[in-house]
């Protein structure tokens, strides 16, 4: 994402060692009558979009003198923070709610970060976090609150207009929790354009699980009005899209102003339909992401049935992370189907050993 540097608020000598960004735009053909491509940003190191936010964070950080980060997240942002610290060697706290999946907890442990589980929401999470950088040294990269976040993010754009050569596709799809990833992708479009370097401006569809959906009811109630509701409207998440979970989108107002200045769209979709779309992103184009990017998926078949995306635009989906991130949340909700019970009644049973690994390693000795 260096390669960007004239574009950035941070000189590049202060760049962690990890190679962030540059992640392959994938074609995927004609779907439902769109030419679908897909930003793939689970290659990051970290294995998400996060890590461009992260990045750009801790080179600020290093800039600024600051010998200590943290951050609140439910999961990807934590792990991201871990391990481009780690590379940064700034010690880092994570503050999650307790709910957080195992293998970002995992991840988190294992580039060495402080970790703090607490026993509430993200957004106790996020004030407890906010807190802890009272101190001038210390660093807080929460989402919506450290504005080199969204500065970050908005390397996507430029390497999606960059694949295109510069002719933006018609939509570009973003899965949105607090809303920092739409007010990045958007800022990064809106700079190509102002410079004169891309034509237009792509049209941003904003992707909200049913039960975190407070950016999209409020999109939805004021998208005509003059000016926008002071407090975004409170939610109670719970979805199985733990990135999208959020009860009071911290980047709100940032979010709205997106979707407004991209002339874009915002769909909510059910975690049926989340999880419908991974099955057909893993099945079909080898693509395992987790909730969060299938919700992109999902909203994307939502917005062509009401009419929203009509047959031949471009439209670029942001895989925002790899499904290995949440392995569980496939497991328990998209395999407990009639179809892939009745496959998994159909394989013989000598194929599932029903001896431990130890067991079965005395056995050898």
């Amino acid at each position: 994402m260096w390669r960007y540097a004239p574009l950035l608020p941070v000189s590049a000598c202060w760049a962690s060692r990890l190679a962030v960004g540059n992640t392959p735009l994938l074609a995927l053909g004609e779907e439902d009558g769109v030419h679908l491509w897909v930003k793939d940003d689970s290659r990051n190191p970290s294995g998400s979009l996060k890590d461009r936010a992260t990045e750009l964070v801790l080179a600020a950080a290093k800039w600024l003198g600051c010998t200590r980060v943290v951050a609140a997240s439910t999961g990807n942002a934590g792990a991201s923070l871990a391990c481009i610290a780690a590379s940064q060697q700034l010690p880092a706290t994570v503050v999650v709610p307790r709910q957080t999946p195992y293998v970002k907890l995992a991840q988190i442990r294992a580039y060495g970060a402080q970790l703090h589980v607490i026993d509430g929401t993200y957004d106790d999470a996020f004030d407890l976090a906010t807190g802890m950088a009272d101190a001038p040294e210390v660093c807080c990269r929460n989402t919506g609150f450290n504005p080199f976040t969204r500065e970050g993010k908005k390397t996507c754009a430029f390497e999606i207009a960059e694949a295109f050569e510069w002719d933006v596709p018609d939509w570009v799809v973003v899965p949105t929790g607090d809303g920092n990833i739409l007010s990045g992708v958007a800022a990064g479009f809106l700079e190509l354009h102002a410079l004169g370097i891309t034509k237009r401006v792509p049209r941003l569809l904003a992707a909200q699980a049913s039960s975190s959906h407070s950016i999209a009811h409020d999109w939805l109630t004021n998208e005509s009005s003059a000016q926008w509701p002071t407090s975004p409207t409170t939610v109670v998440p719970n979805t199985v899209a733990d990135s999208l979970s959020v009860s009071r989108p911290r980047d709100h107002i940032a979010a709205l102003q997106a979707l407004r200045a991209t002339h874009g769209a915002c769909v909510i979709v059910t975690d049926a339909q989340i999880m419908a779309s991974s099955q057909m992103l893993s099945q079909r184009h080898g693509l395992w992401f987790e909730p969060s990017a299938a919700a992109g998926h999902a909203a994307l078949k939502e917005c062509i049935v009401s009419a929203g995306v009509t047959p031949g635009e471009r439209v670029v989906l942001l895989g925002t992370g790899s499904g290995l991130k949440d392995p569980y949340a496939f497991e328990s909700v998209a395999c407990d189907t009639p179809e892939i019970a009745q496959a998994c009644d159909a394989v013989p049973p000598a194929i599932f050993p029903t001896t431990t690994p130890d067991a079965r390693m005395r056995g050898r000795s």
